[in-house]
């Protein structure tokens, strides 16, 4: 919080992206930076990063109440999400092609490549304030749904790669409980959630310090349940997280949980981008540097042009599209789990992982830039949606 604190004042006064100076931050304090001593508890690291994850996705849910994202539909969402990742896969066997890798290289790559980073995009849309935006509400729904996309996708690929059976099998009940946990998460949530907590937000007792207690502790506690359940059945922490917050955020004392935790939310997602600027190697770039240049630039043109394309064939214009496009160029944090998973299985080169964790750090930092620059180059009038 120290390291946190005094370069993002500097960034501030620079008026540079907040989150440029978290990231910034974790790398000079860092166990790879010299003199490598400030941090070295990797698994505390992660710890809070996950805890960052959590509130700071949690937050952004209760800008988006159901029926907000009802207002442009999951067909949508997951019509430019598969018109996306076909893209990605494209570009991942030219990549693949250029650096001379295998097709399982370029498979495990493409599915790395397929999800954007939800964390990184929220902040910098909240930031610019600009998540009431419809840019950012199309962007929310394909970050959702590109995450349930590439788990179906990683399934798929391990039964083609994969040697023991039982691994598509664990992997096909994950599905199955997916898609159960997605229901029944949609059920309760629009019709138990948001009278739970205005409930509590409205008790009978007048002690006023008592009340605001114990709403911010259900509010957070039904945040923390959705977001370990989601994730022991193989979904991000940030998919439960996000959907508490939008299931909250139909309740009439929304603005009053959103009020009460936005500071809790605002520390632990700061803690979150200086970890995971702690967890950079700089080590690692000059040796894979020119191949994560690759897949960095190819990547970021992909997706402007599938998820742009995607999101003009379903109705958006060209504004839009572009906003959308450029906001989405960067490499989510479950590629990651992509990669390990082909390094269980040892079918991968061992190259690919530090290079898709150097092209990481890359699209982080410019993700703020790209999102700055898609709204300075495109006419901000309200009749964005031309037809859905």
């Amino acid at each position: 919080m120290m390291a946190a604190g005094i370069v993002t004042f500097l960034f501030h006064k620079l008026k540079q992206p907040l989150i440029l100076g978290y990231l910034i931050a974790g790398i000079l304090i860092g166990p790879y930076t010299p003199p490598y001593g400030l941090i070295k508890e990797f698994d505390v690291l992660q710890a809070v990063a996950n805890l960052g994850v959590i509130l700071l996705l949690f937050g952004v849910g209760l800008e988006f109440p159901i029926a907000k994202l009802r207002r442009i539909g999951f067909r949508v969402y997951l019509g430019i999400s598969l018109i996306e990742i076909l893209f990605m896969f494209l570009v991942s066997f030219g990549i693949g092609w250029i650096l001379h890798w295998s097709l399982i290289d370029s498979l495990f790559l493409g599915a790395a490549l397929a999800s954007s980073s939800t964390v990184i995009i929220a902040k910098v849309l909240e930031d610019m304030g600009k998540l009431k935006d419809i840019s950012a509400l199309v962007m929310m729904g394909i970050l959702i749904v590109e995450d349930l996309i590439v788990v179906t996708m990683l399934a798929l690929i391990i039964s083609m790669v994969g040697s023991d059976t039982s691994e598509f099998n664990d992997m096909t009940l994950t599905l199955g409980k997916i898609i159960l946990f997605i229901v029944g998460a949609f059920l309760i949530g629009m019709l138990i959630i948001p009278r739970i907590i205005d409930k509590v937000a409205h008790p009978e007792s007048d002690d006023e310090k008592t009340h605001i207690e114990v709403l911010i502790l259900v509010a957070l506690g039904l945040c923390f349940t959705l977001s370990i359940i989601g994730n022991l059945i193989g979904l991000s922490l940030a998919i439960g997280a996000f959907l508490m917050g939008v299931f909250i955020a139909s309740a009439k004392s929304a603005e009053k949980v959103a009020t009460l935790t936005s500071p809790i939310k605002i520390m632990f997602a700061a803690m979150f981008f200086v970890s995971m600027g702690a967890l950079i190697d700089i080590t690692q770039f000059q040796v894979f540097l020119p191949a994560a240049l690759l897949v960095t630039a190819t990547m970021v043109v992909g997706k402007i042009a599938g998820v742009g394309i995607g999101t003009r064939i379903f109705g958006f214009d060209k504004s839009i599209s572009l906003r959308v496009g450029l906001g989405m160029g960067q490499i989510g944090e479950f590629a990651f789990i992509v990669v390990n998973a082909g390094q269980a299985l040892e079918v991968v080169n061992p190259v690919l992982f530090p290079t898709i964790a150097v092209s990481v750090a890359i699209t982080a930092f410019l993700t703020p830039y790209l999102i700055k620059f898609s709204y300075r180059i495109t006419p901000d009038n309200k009749m964005h949606l031309l037809s859905c």
